[in-house]
């Protein structure tokens, strides 16, 4: 992995997501400041916002963003960081999603709900969760969208809203990542390595991948060809997706958050430093 460009912000960075398709990097900071670099590590856009900031998100397309906030605030942001509009939940958020093209906005909660929003701020279904759930994603290619708690829950929820499918598993769950097609649902687990499973089929599905070892982060290309893994130590690895090691590189910081382009050929990782590390994955 040959690194291609460095860049840092002013304080410590929080969370990173991506615009996969325009190769778009959001990052927000500990002091509650958004930013947007290019594929060149170019800032493009910047963005403190009113209230505590929990997390973000970014459409594939790189038409949309959305954040939250500790209040129950949910932010729907244009490229250049303008306000679209402004919507309210009744319990803290804990994980927010977009779909790849800005029409659906997933925003869970605290308290187990999960309210979905239309490209206009319209709240049109509300789902619930026996725990909170830490972690939401889109399927691109498909009408679902998925959650995970921290500790033990796994769901796919249908268009309307209603629970496609669900599982429950005995693994801290640290981010998830899914393919394309749905094909691959990927949970970094912290003590089991990843856990996988497929949209269609759901826990008859599951399987693990304990060659990968503990996993703080895993991200995946858009067909899942290509994964990046980071484990307990500062070190991002790149895998095919048996888990069999293809390349490491150790980083600087304590990393938080890590992503890759639809074709697998670029990397970014994000550290709490204030740090953004990208690297060309076309030597391998």
């Amino acid at each position: 992995m040959r690194q291609l460009w460095s860049q840092t912000v002013s304080t410590s960075i929080r969370g990173l997501s991506t615009a996969r398709e325009r190769v778009w990097l959001l990052v927000w900071d500990a002091k509650h400041n958004l930013f947007l670099f290019n594929h060149a590590g170019e800032r493009q856009a910047e963005t403190k916002l009113r209230g505590e900031l929990i997390a973000a998100c970014a459409a594939d397309d790189g038409r949309s963003f959305v954040a939250v906030g500790n209040r129950g605030q949910v932010w729907l942001l244009a490229p250049d960081f303008t306000l679209r509009w402004e919507r309210s939940i009744d319990s803290r958020p804990t994980a927010v999603a977009i779909d790849c093209i800005g029409q659906r906005v997933a925003v869970a909660a605290a308290d187990g709900s999960v309210c979905i929003f239309d490209e206009a701020g319209s709240l049109t279904h509300q789902c619930s969760s026996p725990q909170p759930l830490h972690h939401l994603a889109f399927v691109p290619e498909m009408p679902a969208l998925l959650g995970a708690a921290d500790f033990g829950h796994v769901v796919c929820f249908d268009r309307s809203g209603g629970v496609a499918w669900r599982d429950a598993v005995v693994m801290h769950i640290g981010c998830m990542a899914v393919s394309g097609d749905g094909a691959t649902i990927a949970l970094g687990c912290f003590s089991d390595g990843v856990c996988c499973y497929s949209l269609l089929e759901g826990p008859k599905s599951r399987r693990m991948v304990p060659a990968v070892g503990p996993c703080r982060f895993v991200t995946t290309s858009y067909a899942a060809d290509i994964w990046m893994t980071i484990g307990l130590e500062p070190v991002i690895t790149m895998r095919r997706p048996d888990g069999t090691t293809l390349e490491e590189v150790t980083i600087a910081g304590n990393p938080v958050g890590i992503a890759v382009n639809p074709m697998g050929t670029q990397a970014c990782v994000a550290t709490a430093e204030g740090s953004l590390f990208a690297y060309d994955l076309t030597r391998r």
